[in-house]
């Protein structure tokens, strides 16, 4: 079970199973007789939920054959008790392959090729976990209606499914883990975008943010509000978590190679970096962001700019004049791209990742 339901990876168990036709789905397993009106079929008509036992799932249409699947194998083995057997078995590899499908299309990127996609966004990473939180969510309706129509010698064969859950857990894992790696790219950049700035020659007058740290912002708040959308909230507050850790990773060596020159380039640096734990921090009050980066500005020493020494400018002054090389007389002209773009202006880095509208967060492989 994922930790955005469950704090621990054991199953819960029902301790009443009953079947409750549903309209048009099916029918699924109740804890005890009130839970049975708690499940409801999908909310087409309100936000896209499932509710199962109190909790309620984003769903997509391959969750609905999913569930309508596995509702008529366990009425099948309701009905016909001796195949409860071969039922577990058919159930387990309906399981199995929804997960490793998912798997292909999302994480592998197969639906930009099989659907037409051009990307895989914030938004297919946060619905795949949902719909292996459903997955996990069913098994133990699934593992309780079959044990009912089992003989004590059966039930270890149920742990099958435990082992399907572990698999359905751990690629939920992967999913979240790949969230933190597009961002750790992200991070990277921003990095190298803050060290590019001219932070000496900012007005005094410059209210925070600059371009760099205002970019930087809007990007981490704009997957906050996707993923805020289709997640649970603990499992929103885990990836965030692991997000804002591995951005004071990324940031503080990076702002350590920053050169600044003056002690207002330094009062600038600060109040930026003021502005980005605010808006951060103002995301969700629970996720930590004890950051140091505060720390890191105050003990950036300030560069010294180079003056030349009185006797080199004395020796200037008493030199004969020498004629300019041609060659170096002329002006340099910036070595122009394909895009007629002068190399001199070209981005340190083109923007890898679009997170525009449906929030891009995976490219083709």
């Amino acid at each position: 079970m994922s930790a955005s339901r469950q704090s621990t990876g054991v199953p819960r168990t029902p301790t009443i199973a009953q079947f409750d036709s549903l309209g048009g789905h099916g029918t699924l397993l109740a804890r005890n007789d009130s839970d049975a009106a708690s499940i409801r079929s999908v909310d087409t008509a309100g936000m896209g939920l499932m509710h199962i036992g109190g909790e309620a799932f984003h769903v997509v249409g391959c969750s609905l054959v999913l569930v309508k699947s596995v509702v008529e194998y366990l009425q099948c083995a309701v009905n016909i008790p001796m195949l409860v057997t071969d039922v577990l078995q058919r159930l387990v590899e309906v399981f199995k392959a929804f997960n490793s499908r998912t798997c292909q299309v999302v994480l592998g990127a197969g639906a930009m090729r099989s659907a037409g996609l051009k990307n895989i966004s914030a938004k297919h990473l946060a619905l795949a976990s949902e719909s292996l939180s459903l997955c996990m969510e069913l098994i133990p309706y699934a593992k309780e209606c079959l044990r009912h129509v089992m003989s004590p010698s059966q039930e270890v064969l149920l742990t099958q499914l435990d082992r399907t859950v572990n698999d359905f857990s751990n690629h939920q894992g992967e999913l979240h883990r790949k969230l933190v790696t597009i961002m750790s790219d992200r991070a990277d950049y921003h990095g190298r975008m803050l060290v590019a700035v001219k932070w000496d020659d900012l007005d005094p007058s410059t209210q925070p943010p600059v371009p760099a740290m205002d970019a930087l912002v809007k990007e981490v708040r704009k997957l906050h509000k996707v993923l805020k959308r289709y997640l649970p909230t603990p499992a929103l507050r885990s990836v965030f978590s692991q997000i804002f850790a591995m951005y004071e990773d990324k940031l503080t060596p990076q702002y350590q190679k920053i050169q600044i020159a003056s002690a207002e380039g330094k009062r600038q640096l600060m109040l930026n970096s003021q502005y980005l734990l605010r808006r951060l921090r103002a995301l969700d009050s629970s996720v930590t962001v004890d950051w140091e980066l505060e720390v890191v500005v105050n003990n950036i020493d300030l560069v010294k700019p180079y003056q030349p020494s009185s006797d080199t400018n004395t020796a200037a002054s008493t030199s004969l004049p020498v004629q300019a090389d041609k060659q170096s007389a002329e002006p340099v002209v910036p070595h122009e791209t394909n895009s007629g773009t002068p190399q001199s202006l070209v981005s340190p880095s083109a923007d890898p990742v679009s997170l525009d509208d449906a929030d891009a967060v995976i490219q083709s492989p």
